[in-house]
């Protein structure tokens, strides 16, 4: 008897909420380097919120879109570091678009730029996310926003998810904050002051951020860190057992956030679209949209 191999996938990837290059390619444990090694296309359109060089928006929309699309608000990691930018998000960003939601994905100033660290991430971030509001793009349906963030840019997603908790004349405060309805945070650091405490290449990043320690910046801690600060909308947080850059801890110091473990992965496996992490992830967003597309 002749098996349909290609119907036999296609039975698997439905039964499993995979994308089939997800189903082809399943396995943990990517490097950086694979990640950013994948190829994307290109944006659909490059939007500028600022005067800097990473002061914008890398708009990427569904193939073939007839209606609005959910908003899916995109911030990478890289440690806070101008080392990383906006390039080895690009194929997750590309791969959520075809999956059907409009990816906002912002570049920022980062630790090592001129304008990077404190405030000017921060003010940087809520000035990209709130763009999104005024912008003339009918094909974003607004009223279905999610924000997510991967690793330093998990933890910059939950920050502009928790802007309604900071107090009147805050350094960080800036205008009305837009609103999502939900935040997924991609292994993301929660507790700033602990990662500060931490010893690995990323974690001594976290004091070069607030310009000090968590001793010598209490305040700051408190109103950068989403652990401290809180957020005011729903927040799941999808974790990898196996994440040596990020303790799995992490997922646990937010106050009220939905944990997801995935125990067999790693830190990059939540960015790369051809791991099992990119079907859970589109399954996430669909459950904090309430609806299908």
């Amino acid at each position: 008897m002749k098996t349909n191999i290609p119907w036999l996938l296609l039975g698997l990837v439905l039964l499993t909420g995979a994308a089939p290059a997800v189903a082809a390619e399943a396995g943990w444990q990517r490097p950086f380097s694979e990640v950013a090694g994948l190829p994307a296309r290109a944006p659909d359109r490059v939007l500028a919120y600022g005067n800097g060089e990473s002061q914008f928006i890398e708009l990427w929309l569904p193939p073939d879109a007839t209606i609005p699309a959910p908003v899916v608000v995109l911030l990478h990691g890289g440690c806070w570091l101008s080392d990383y930018g906006i390039a080895h998000i690009r194929p997750l960003a590309a791969a959520l678009a075809d999956a059907g939601f409009a990816v906002w994905a912002l570049e920022y100033r980062r630790v090592g730029e001129a304008g990077g660290g404190w405030p000017g991430t921060f003010h940087d971030i809520a000035a990209g996310v709130d763009l999104l509001a005024t912008v003339n793009e009918p094909r974003l349906d607004r009223s279905r926003v999610v924000f997510a963030g991967h690793s330093a840019g998990g933890h910059l997603a939950l920050w502009a998810a928790g802007r309604p908790k900071l107090a009147p004349g805050s350094a960080l405060q800036t205008g009305r904050p837009l609103m999502p309805r939900a935040v997924l945070g991609l292994a993301a650091i929660t507790d700033l002051a602990t990662y500060a405490r931490g010893g690995n290449s990323c974690e001594r990043v976290a004091a070069r951020l607030l310009d000090g320690a968590p001793e010598a910046q209490p305040e700051r801690y408190a109103e950068a860190s989403p652990a401290a600060l809180g957020v005011a909308v729903p927040a799941v947080l999808l974790q990898g057992g196996a994440d040596t850059i990020v303790d799995p801890a992490q997922a646990d110091a937010l106050p009220g956030g939905r944990v997801v473990l995935l125990p067999e992965a790693g830190h990059f496996d939540l960015i790369h679209p051809q791991t099992p992490a990119f079907g859970r992830i589109v399954a996430l967003l669909e459950d904090v949209l309430g609806d299908a597309r």
